[in-house]
Parts: structure tokens; C-alpha cells; sequence
């Protein structure tokens, strides 16, 4: 792999903490999805420890019982050590409930419509300030536990740590520093929504990385145009992915992830209680996806209503919207599941009681368990920095389903040749497409799955780390 001691860190973790109904004793319960599981899977695969932050009180009690971290076992078989960062109660319930989910998240993700929203008032200015101690936590720590290695490399992920590489940067001027933001990136005239402090120390905190990564062409794109048009003195290379800035030259690379294969092996795949005898032989569409707005599922619901009464023939069909719940503390998460029940209630008056429902858990064996039942899968998100479920569900699926892809999921860089590729606004363009999926035969199903699944195959976990570490010269 490599003879380079490497110090990881994410602010999400892949477990959290919760006493065991048995026993009372705190016990590291399993996150579906996310940040958290991709990093850990990196994490087991390089078999390194972990850095993130303790989230909940019964996580800030495991910390301290654990002062040299919890060993945690992944679906992958892999396990890794994870070391839980304390922060500061009030600052770190700013930056997780303020900063990151209505500022960054939203603002990367297009969540401001910009007519009404958004409002930069003085609680941003603060919570500009407390982002700037999270994020002295995490530079801190690794510095920390690195100082007595003459050559350390640092991996740093997600957009809430956007700015450690710099704090790192100062102390040890020439170690190797990767950055990898896993959700979009935005256009430069959207960035620039954000007040004029934060949207310039943002870029200049990613710029003392050597290396920023990105799922997608797309948002190193909208980077790379972001800093030649709010960092004068940066010299951007857009040919070659190269940004030098004060003395430093910072390469921006795409580096694509789909799945982990060792997840996927073993995988224990279950439908959530009374699907199977609701499905039964009907044909079955599945959506799936955290309680986030940007998943779009109450959209998807309106195209399937759309689908089936434009084609009569549709009718018995069923749809399943299946949620990982996600940050319900946000508004707009909560506002999103509301919508989305709202849908079903008028699809089921329109098309028959119970012909939509919705299921809501973090168990990932039901989610496996709908990727393989399903006759047809929607990923029609109003963006993604990839969504690593549209590799996973054509690699599990046993019935030739199809899949209807939005464009602006990052994933569709290298899938929408071979799926049903939708603008995720346009319902009838949507509809259109799940009638078309459904309604084809067996034998283009299956010529079209075989493809989709050899399209999505080569684009592991192990090799997306091993192009990380590539790319700071270490492979």
C-alpha cells in the first residue's frame, strides 16, 4: 500500500452509541449510507485509524471511556479504531445544526431558491466563528496525534472539514494533505451567494491541500471556476486541473467511487416487514434515499401516478419509497418527509388504497433487500455529489430492473449511458421513463442490466482509495 504513516479524519462516524437493551453498556450502533460508511470502509482498507467527531451524549460517554478509541467491526468484515473527537457542546450543535446544514449543505446542494432564501444576519457571522473552533479541533488532533512522525500524510473528508487543511498546512509545511468533498460543487455565480468572508476562506482553506477531490468532472469544474472568479491571485489552469496560488500549486482531481465489493458480499438482505406480502407478484418500483429534499422522492411519486395513468396496463404496479431517516432536526429534512407522505396519500386516492407506501429505517439489509425486489429503481435526485446506491442496486438486483437516473446525480458521469437518464424536475419526462422501463421486455431488461452491471463493476472502493493516494504520489 504504502510505507507513509496516514492520519484520516471525517466529521461523520459510522456508528454512534447507544446502551444495549440487555445489558445497559454503550454499544457502537451501525449508520447506513453516507460519508460516514465510505470512509470508514477507506479507513479498514488501509487499516488506519479514524478520526470524527462524537455527536450524541452517549457518544461524548463512549469517548471517555475509550480515551484510545473503540474498535468497530464494518459490513465489510473490515475493522477499524475510531477516535471520537469531544467538542464543545454549543459550538459543535452550531456547526452541525446551523452552519453545515443550513449553510454549506444547502448551499452546495442549491437548496436557496434566492428569492426568499437565504438571509445572512449576525447568528452567521457567529456561526462563521465557531466553524472556525470545530475546525481548530480536527487540525488540532491531527496534528497531535502526528507529531512525533517525520513524515505524516493527512486524508481529510467532507465539506465540513473544508478548512483544516490550511490549520494543518501551518504546522507541517511539507507533509502530504489530500481533501475530498463528497458532495456537489456548485457554480460560481451560486457560491457567490454565500457572505463574502466565508465563500473566499472556504477556497483558501481547500488550497493548502496538495490534492482536492471530487466524485465528478462537473463540480472540479465548478472549483476550478469558483477560484478564477473569487481569488484574483490564483492562477487557475483549467486544462490541467491546477490551481497556483501563493507560492503552492494545487492539483483538482476526479476521482470516482461506486461501491464496496466486500459490503456487497456480504450482505445479509431482507424486505422490511409485510413488503414481500405486499408486493407480492405485482410489479414493484423502488425509491430510495435519505430524508433529505434532495432525493426528490415526492416528485418520483407524482411521475409514477403520471406513469401508470397514461398506461393502463401499469395498473396493479407498486411503488415503494424507501427513506433512511437523516437529520430530521433540519426543517427542511422534516418538511421533505411531509411532502413526500402528502404524495403518497394523493397517489394512493388516485391509483387505489396501499398501492404506494412509504418505509422509514436505517436498517441497510432492508435496503439491499428493496435493491433486489425491485422491477424498477429511481434515483432522481435534485443533485448528488454521486449516490453510491445507483452502482449498489443494479450489482444486487435479481429481477433485471431498470433504472431511472437523474443528470445531476454525480453518478451519472459514468452511468447514464445505460440507464433512463431524466431531467429530476420534469415529471413527465420522469413518468415517461418508468413506463418505459417497466413495459419493456424480458429480453431488453436483461441485455440492458448486463450492461449496466459491467458498467458499474470497476468502480470500487479499493480503487477509488488507491487514486487518492496515487495522486499524492504515493502508489
Amino acid at each position: 500500500m504504502t510505507d507513509k504513516h496516514l492520519f484520516l479524519a471525517s466529521k461523520r462516524a459510522v456508528v454512534t452509541y447507544a446502551p444495549d437493551e440487555d445489558t445497559g453498556e454503550l454499544r457502537a450502533w451501525l449508520a447506513p449510507g453516507g460519508t460516514g460508511n465510505v470512509v470508514a470502509e477507506q479507513a479498514g482498507y488501509l487499516d488506519v485509524s479514524w478520526i470524527v467527531s462524537a455527536d450524541t451524549e452517549d457518544d461524548h460517554k463512549a469517548a471517555e471511556q475509550h480515551p484510545d478509541g473503540s474498535v468497530v467491526e464494518l459490513p465489510s468484515g473490515r475493522t477499524i479504531r475510531v477516535h471520537q473527537l469531544r467538542h464543545d457542546r454549543e459550538m459543535f450543535r452550531v456547526v452541525q445544526d446551523f452552519f453545515t446544514a443550513e449553510l454549506m449543505w444547502a448551499g452546495n446542494n442549491y437548496g436557496w431558491d434566492r428569492w426568499t432564501t437565504p438571509t445572512f444576519g449576525a447568528e452567521t457571522r457567529r456561526a462563521w466563528e465557531r466553524f472556525a473552533e470545530f475546525t481548530g479541533d480536527f487540525a488540532d488532533e491531527m496534528i497531535t496525534r502526528s507529531a512525533d512522525d517525520p513524515d505524516p500524510v493527512y486524508l481529510v473528508h467532507d465539506y465540513q472539514l473544508v478548512c483544516v487543511p490550511a490549520r494543518i498546512r501551518a504546522h507541517r509545511p511539507d507533509a502530504p494533505i489530500l481533501l475530498f468533498v463528497h458532495i456537489p460543487w456548485p457554480s460560481a455565480d451560486y457560491w457567490r451567494i454565500l457572505p463574502r468572508p466565508i465563500r473566499v476562506e472556504v477556497l483558501e482553506g481547500m488550497l493548502a491541500a496538495d490534492v482536492i477531490g471530487f466524485f465528478t468532472s462537473r463540480w472540479t469544474g465548478n472549483f476550478l471556476s469558483c477560484v478564477a472568479d473569487l481569488l484574483p491571485d490564483a492562477e487557475v489552469d483549467h486544462a490541467a486541473a491546477e490551481v497556483r496560488w501563493r507560492g503552492r500549486t494545487t492539483r483538482v482531481r476526479t476521482q470516482p467511487l461506486g461501491y464496496s465489493p466486500e459490503t456487497l458480499a456480504r450482505r445479509r438482505s431482507k424486505l422490511p416487514e409485510g413488503i414481500a406480502e405486499w408486493a407480492g407478484e405485482h410489479r414493484l418500483v423502488v425509491h430510495s434515499g435519505r430524508t433529505d429534499p434532495i432525493k426528490n422522492g415526492w416528485r418520483a411519486v407524482r411521475a409514477f401516478v403520471q406513469a401508470v395513468r397514461d398506461n393502463p396496463e401499469l395498473r396493479g404496479t407498486r411503488m415503494l419509497v424507501r427513506m433512511n431517516p437523516n437529520r430530521l432536526y433540519v426543517p427542511a429534512n422534516a418538511d421533505y418527509v411531509r411532502r413526500v407522505e402528502e404524495e403518497v396519500a394523493a397517489a394512493n386516492a388516485e391509483l387505489g388504497e396501499d398501492t404506494v407506501r412509504t418505509h422509514c429505517d436505517n436498517d441497510v439489509d432492508h435496503t439491499f433487500g428493496c435493491f433486489e425486489r425491485a422491477d424498477l429503481l429511481v434515483f432522481n435526485s435534485t443533485v448528488d455529489g454521486q449516490n453510491l446506491s445507483v452502482f449498489e442496486a443494479p450489482l444486487v438486483n435479481r429481477r433485471d430492473a431498470d433504472v431511472v437516473l437523474s443528470e445531476m446525480t454525480g453518478a451519472a458521469e459514468i452511468l447514464a449511458p445505460v440507464c433512463r437518464t431524466v431531467n429530476p424536475q420534469d415529471v413527465v419526462e420522469q413518468a415517461e421513463a418508468i413506463a418505459a422501463g417497466l413495459l419493456s421486455s424480458p429480453e431488453e431488461r436483461a441485455r440492458a442490466a448486463e450492461v449496466r452491471r459491467d458498467t458499474a463493476r470497476p468502480w470500487t472502493l479499493e480503487r477509488w482509495v488507491d487514486t487518492q493516494l496515487e495522486s499524492l504520489g504515493l502508489r
